[in-house]
Protein backbone atom coordinates (compact mmCIF):
# COMPACT_ATOMS: atom_id res chain seq x y z
CA UNK A 1 0.00 0.00 0.00
CA UNK A 2 1.22 3.54 -1.48
CA UNK A 3 0.44 6.11 -0.30
CA UNK A 4 1.66 9.78 0.38
CA UNK A 5 0.22 10.15 4.01
CA UNK A 6 1.96 7.30 6.36
CA UNK A 7 -0.83 7.04 8.78
CA UNK A 8 -3.79 6.27 5.73
CA UNK A 9 -0.90 3.71 4.23
CA UNK A 10 -1.14 1.98 8.29
CA UNK A 11 -4.43 2.28 8.41
CA UNK A 12 -5.67 0.37 5.01
CA UNK A 13 -2.73 -2.73 5.67
CA UNK A 14 -3.92 -3.03 8.93
CA UNK A 15 -7.45 -3.41 7.52
CA UNK A 16 -5.73 -5.42 5.01
CA UNK A 17 -4.22 -7.84 7.57
CA UNK A 18 -7.31 -7.83 9.81
CA UNK A 19 -9.83 -9.31 7.37
CA UNK A 20 -7.14 -11.09 5.00
CA UNK A 21 -4.78 -12.92 7.75
CA UNK A 22 -2.56 -12.19 4.85
CA UNK A 23 0.66 -9.72 5.32
CA UNK A 24 1.07 -6.23 4.03
CA UNK A 25 3.33 -3.54 3.99
CA UNK A 26 2.72 0.18 4.02
CA UNK A 27 5.52 2.32 1.93
CA UNK A 28 5.01 6.46 2.22
CA UNK A 29 5.74 8.37 -1.09
CA UNK A 30 4.36 11.21 -3.27
CA UNK A 31 3.86 9.27 -7.13
CA UNK A 32 4.53 12.27 -8.57
CA UNK A 33 8.50 12.56 -7.44
CA UNK A 34 10.35 9.58 -9.38
CA UNK A 35 12.96 9.44 -6.34
CA UNK A 36 10.52 8.51 -4.00
CA UNK A 37 8.64 6.00 -6.10
CA UNK A 38 12.50 4.19 -6.93
CA UNK A 39 12.98 4.07 -3.22
CA UNK A 40 9.20 2.79 -2.84
CA UNK A 41 9.90 -0.07 -5.72
CA UNK A 42 13.47 -0.89 -3.85
CA UNK A 43 11.44 -1.74 -0.79
CA UNK A 44 8.98 -3.80 -2.43
CA UNK A 45 11.81 -5.64 -3.74
CA UNK A 46 13.52 -6.52 -0.43
CA UNK A 47 10.06 -7.17 1.60
CA UNK A 48 8.33 -8.76 -0.96
CA UNK A 49 10.58 -10.01 -3.98
CA UNK A 50 8.25 -9.81 -6.55
CA UNK A 51 4.90 -8.19 -7.63
CA UNK A 52 2.05 -9.75 -9.55
CA UNK A 53 -0.53 -6.78 -9.58
CA UNK A 54 0.12 -3.51 -9.81
CA UNK A 55 -3.47 -1.14 -9.19
CA UNK A 56 -2.21 2.63 -10.10
CA UNK A 57 -5.04 4.56 -8.10
CA UNK A 58 -3.21 7.41 -6.45
CA UNK A 59 -4.63 10.72 -8.41
CA UNK A 60 -5.24 14.55 -7.33
CA UNK A 61 -7.54 16.62 -8.95
CA UNK A 62 -7.20 20.32 -9.08
CA UNK A 63 -9.92 22.74 -8.03
CA UNK A 64 -12.84 22.74 -10.79
CA UNK A 65 -12.53 25.42 -13.33
CA UNK A 66 -12.23 26.16 -17.02
CA UNK A 67 -8.59 26.22 -18.84
CA UNK A 68 -9.05 29.98 -18.75
CA UNK A 69 -8.50 29.95 -15.15
CA UNK A 70 -6.12 26.93 -14.37
CA UNK A 71 -2.69 28.25 -13.54
CA UNK A 72 0.48 26.19 -14.65
CA UNK A 73 1.13 25.20 -10.98
CA UNK A 74 -2.08 23.12 -11.06
CA UNK A 75 -1.23 22.10 -14.42
CA UNK A 76 2.19 20.47 -12.94
CA UNK A 77 0.34 18.79 -9.79
CA UNK A 78 -2.26 17.09 -11.69
CA UNK A 79 -0.32 16.08 -14.42
CA UNK A 80 2.63 14.77 -12.19
CA UNK A 81 0.74 12.68 -9.81
CA UNK A 82 -2.30 11.28 -12.63
CA UNK A 83 -0.40 10.93 -15.85
CA UNK A 84 3.90 10.67 -14.66
CA UNK A 85 2.88 8.79 -11.25
CA UNK A 86 1.38 5.86 -13.32
CA UNK A 87 4.54 6.19 -15.50
CA UNK A 88 6.89 6.20 -12.87
CA UNK A 89 5.09 3.52 -10.69
CA UNK A 90 4.81 1.55 -14.00
CA UNK A 91 8.76 2.13 -14.76
CA UNK A 92 9.96 0.78 -11.64
CA UNK A 93 7.23 -2.08 -10.40
CA UNK A 94 7.40 -3.85 -14.28
CA UNK A 95 10.88 -5.18 -13.58
CA UNK A 96 9.45 -6.58 -10.58
CA UNK A 97 6.68 -8.65 -12.64
CA UNK A 98 9.22 -11.11 -13.09
CA UNK A 99 7.06 -14.03 -13.97
CA UNK A 100 4.00 -11.74 -15.87
CA UNK A 101 1.01 -9.82 -13.92
CA UNK A 102 -1.34 -7.26 -14.80
CA UNK A 103 -1.55 -3.76 -14.24
CA UNK A 104 -5.10 -1.70 -13.51
CA UNK A 105 -5.26 1.83 -14.64
CA UNK A 106 -7.85 3.58 -12.40
CA UNK A 107 -9.48 6.27 -14.72
CA UNK A 108 -12.63 7.88 -14.71
CA UNK A 109 -15.69 7.96 -16.68
CA UNK A 110 -14.46 11.96 -16.99
CA UNK A 111 -12.56 10.91 -19.83
CA UNK A 112 -15.64 9.85 -22.07
CA UNK A 113 -18.26 12.15 -20.55
CA UNK A 114 -18.14 16.45 -21.33
CA UNK A 115 -18.77 18.06 -18.43
CA UNK A 116 -17.76 21.57 -17.59
CA UNK A 117 -14.92 22.83 -15.06
CA UNK A 118 -13.24 19.59 -15.45
CA UNK A 119 -10.81 20.00 -18.16
CA UNK A 120 -7.74 19.34 -16.04
CA UNK A 121 -8.68 15.82 -13.99
CA UNK A 122 -10.49 15.03 -17.04
CA UNK A 123 -7.54 15.25 -19.74
CA UNK A 124 -5.75 13.53 -17.08
CA UNK A 125 -7.75 10.16 -17.24
CA UNK A 126 -7.61 10.44 -21.14
CA UNK A 127 -4.00 10.06 -21.39
CA UNK A 128 -4.32 7.27 -18.85
CA UNK A 129 -6.88 5.15 -20.93
CA UNK A 130 -4.28 5.85 -24.25
CA UNK A 131 -1.16 4.75 -21.96
CA UNK A 132 -3.07 1.51 -21.13
CA UNK A 133 -3.06 0.74 -24.67
CA UNK A 134 0.31 1.40 -25.80
CA UNK A 135 1.51 0.07 -22.21
CA UNK A 136 -0.62 -3.57 -23.63
CA UNK A 137 0.96 -3.36 -26.60
CA UNK A 138 4.57 -3.03 -25.13
CA UNK A 139 4.84 -5.64 -22.40
CA UNK A 140 2.67 -8.22 -23.71
CA UNK A 141 5.57 -9.94 -24.32
CA UNK A 142 6.17 -10.01 -20.47
CA UNK A 143 3.26 -11.43 -19.92
CA UNK A 144 1.70 -8.70 -18.22
CA UNK A 145 -1.35 -7.65 -18.86
CA UNK A 146 -2.42 -4.10 -18.85
CA UNK A 147 -6.24 -2.83 -18.64
CA UNK A 148 -8.23 0.54 -17.16
CA UNK A 149 -11.19 0.93 -15.01
CA UNK A 150 -13.36 3.78 -15.26
CA UNK A 151 -16.09 4.69 -12.17
CA UNK A 152 -18.46 7.22 -12.16
CA UNK A 153 -19.24 8.87 -8.90
CA UNK A 154 -18.61 6.64 -6.20
CA UNK A 155 -19.52 7.26 -2.70
CA UNK A 156 -16.37 7.10 -0.23
CA UNK A 157 -15.51 8.38 2.78
CA UNK A 158 -14.83 11.82 0.93
CA UNK A 159 -18.70 12.30 0.38
CA UNK A 160 -19.53 11.14 4.14
CA UNK A 161 -20.36 13.25 6.97
CA UNK A 162 -18.40 12.82 10.26
CA UNK A 163 -21.86 11.93 11.96
CA UNK A 164 -22.00 7.92 11.46
CA UNK A 165 -26.01 8.21 11.14
CA UNK A 166 -25.80 10.50 9.01
CA UNK A 167 -23.24 8.79 6.81
CA UNK A 168 -25.07 5.99 6.65
CA UNK A 169 -28.39 7.53 5.48
CA UNK A 170 -26.03 9.82 3.03
CA UNK A 171 -24.57 6.17 1.48
CA UNK A 172 -27.55 4.39 2.02
CA UNK A 173 -29.66 7.34 -0.39
CA UNK A 174 -26.82 8.16 -3.07
CA UNK A 175 -26.24 4.19 -3.92
CA UNK A 176 -30.03 3.49 -4.01
CA UNK A 177 -31.91 4.22 -7.58
CA UNK A 178 -33.73 7.11 -7.80
CA UNK A 179 -35.15 9.93 -9.43
CA UNK A 180 -32.04 12.02 -10.02
CA UNK A 181 -29.86 9.50 -9.83
CA UNK A 182 -27.01 9.66 -12.54
CA UNK A 183 -26.58 7.09 -15.70
CA UNK A 184 -28.57 4.24 -16.99
CA UNK A 185 -29.05 2.73 -13.46
CA UNK A 186 -30.39 6.02 -11.49
CA UNK A 187 -27.44 5.72 -8.58
CA UNK A 188 -24.01 6.17 -7.25
CA UNK A 189 -21.29 3.20 -6.89
CA UNK A 190 -20.23 1.55 -3.81
CA UNK A 191 -16.52 1.55 -3.49
CA UNK A 192 -16.94 -2.57 -3.69
CA UNK A 193 -18.38 -2.63 -6.82
CA UNK A 194 -15.03 -0.60 -8.47
CA UNK A 195 -12.91 -3.29 -6.42
CA UNK A 196 -14.96 -6.21 -7.94
CA UNK A 197 -14.54 -4.99 -11.23
CA UNK A 198 -10.54 -4.36 -10.97
CA UNK A 199 -9.99 -7.81 -8.80
CA UNK A 200 -11.49 -9.55 -12.21
CA UNK A 201 -9.15 -7.83 -13.93
CA UNK A 202 -6.11 -8.73 -11.80
CA UNK A 203 -7.04 -12.34 -11.68
CA UNK A 204 -6.25 -15.10 -14.68
CA UNK A 205 -10.62 -14.65 -15.06
CA UNK A 206 -9.38 -11.71 -17.15
CA UNK A 207 -6.63 -13.62 -18.90
CA UNK A 208 -7.58 -13.06 -22.40
CA UNK A 209 -8.25 -9.17 -21.62
CA UNK A 210 -6.01 -6.36 -22.08
CA UNK A 211 -5.67 -2.89 -23.56
CA UNK A 212 -8.81 -2.10 -23.13
CA UNK A 213 -11.39 -0.02 -20.60
CA UNK A 214 -14.03 -1.30 -18.41
CA UNK A 215 -16.60 1.45 -17.51
CA UNK A 216 -17.84 0.91 -13.69
CA UNK A 217 -20.08 3.86 -13.49
CA UNK A 218 -24.17 2.63 -13.82
CA UNK A 219 -23.98 3.41 -17.56
CA UNK A 220 -23.35 7.34 -17.66
CA UNK A 221 -20.70 6.83 -20.40
CA UNK A 222 -23.22 4.65 -22.06
CA UNK A 223 -26.12 7.38 -22.58
CA UNK A 224 -24.43 10.84 -21.14
CA UNK A 225 -26.07 12.65 -18.01
CA UNK A 226 -29.09 13.65 -19.58
CA UNK A 227 -30.80 10.27 -19.25
CA UNK A 228 -34.26 10.89 -17.72
CA UNK A 229 -36.02 8.26 -14.95
CA UNK A 230 -38.81 7.11 -16.93
CA UNK A 231 -36.39 6.60 -20.09
CA UNK A 232 -35.35 3.55 -17.95
CA UNK A 233 -37.07 -0.07 -17.12
CA UNK A 234 -36.67 1.50 -13.63
CA UNK A 235 -39.66 2.51 -11.00
CA UNK A 236 -39.27 3.31 -7.49
CA UNK A 237 -41.71 0.19 -6.63
CA UNK A 238 -39.06 -2.08 -8.48
CA UNK A 239 -41.35 -3.00 -10.95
Amino acid sequence: MVDRHSESAEATTADIRAQTGRDAIAVTADIGDEEQVAAMAKTVDGQLGSVDVLVNNAAVRAVPQPVTDADEASWDRILAVNVKGVGFCSKHLIPLMREGGSIINVASNGAAVGRPNWSQYDATKGALLSMTRDMACDHAANGIRVNAVSPGWVITEYHLPDDDEKAHRFFSEKTTPHTDGPGILKRAGTPREIADAILFLASEESSFVTGTNLPVDGGVAAVGKGLAWHDTAFRENGN
